[in-house]
């Protein structure tokens, strides 16, 4: 995990005070319910930069550098043992259609590896197509498909969700496969509920077994927690979420060339970040 605070690090000065956000999350190590191993957690830190951002009459563009790294702890399992990147473009196209509808695009290529296994098994693409039809102000019905590594496969899944406010300071998100509330307290202060997926798909290298075979890594969680948004300074925010951890499931080869797999328990985890909005 050294190393990959060092490259954040890196990272976060290079961009200077251009990075948008930043994350870091632990779950909390326990045993599995069944499979391989005795104990398991993982840890992550991302950031993302802004790119580019564009608005042309009823036409919006925007585009992001991101970086994640995760590490794995798996007690008792020879297997998932590397840092694991996730390198991406999120590139978010919107386009108001005539009426009370939208067009929404998402395409986030990248590359996701070990940094040993570097090819083009590593290249991804995530996708997410949906329209908006909005039936007042501040309701809307959006629908659409996507694909994304974060259920830990690349298999296409529905979108469908209900966003509205119940209150001028509650927004609530109702669906599949994100749901969240939201509570503006003050111009400084606002809190969260959500349950979302959480998880990855990576391609690595695995050390002893010759020839070098390449191998996938896939872990799943969905995350149900509370969090709170608090503005530090002026366009400086900081975060705090916590929560638990359920349908858990890591998949990777050991050293040995054989897939082993565990259904980790429900356990809780924390996640700290911060954001600059100028």
């Amino acid at each position: 995990m050294r190393k990959i605070l060092v490259s954040l690090a890196v990272c976060l000065a290079a961009s200077q005070a251009q990075a948008s956000t930043f994350k870091w999350g632990h779950d909390v190590s326990g045993a599995p319910d069944k499979g391989t191993g005795s104990r398991f957690a993982s840890t992550s830190v991302s950031i993302s930069v802004p790119l580019e951002r564009a608005d042309r009459g009823t036409e919006s563009l925007t585009s992001d550098v991101a970086l994640e790294l995760t590490e794995f702890r798996w007690e008792g399992a020879n297997a998932a043992e590397g840092e694991y990147i996730w390198l991406s473009v999120p590139i978010h196209y919107r386009q108001k259609r005539r009426g009370s509808t939208e067009f929404h695009l998402m395409a986030e290529p990248g590359l996701m590896t070990d940094l040993d296994a570097v090819g083009t098994e590593s290249l991804n693409l995530n996708v997410e197509l949906s329209g908006r039809s909005y039936t007042g102000r501040t309701t809307f019905w959006q629908y659409g498909l996507i694909v994304n590594r974060y259920f830990g496969d690349r298999k296409p899944r529905p979108l469908l969700a209900l966003a509205t406010k119940l209150t001028n300071d509650t927004e609530i998100w109702l669906g599949f496969p994100k749901s969240n509330i939201q509570t503006r307290w003050s111009q400084t202060l606002s809190t969260y509920a959500r349950f979302y997926p959480d998880g990855g798909y990576w391609k690595e290298e695995v050390d002893g077994v010759t020839p070098a075979d390449v191998t996938t890594v896939s872990y799943t969680n969905w995350r149900m927690g509370v969090g709170a948004e608090f503005r530090w300074r002026p366009g400086v925010w900081l975060n705090a979420e916590i929560g638990q951890l359920r349908n858990r499931t890591i998949r990777a080869t050991d050293s040995t060339g054989v897939e082993v797999s565990a259904d980790p328990g429900e356990n809780g985890y924390w996640q700290l970040g911060g954001s600059l909005r100028f």
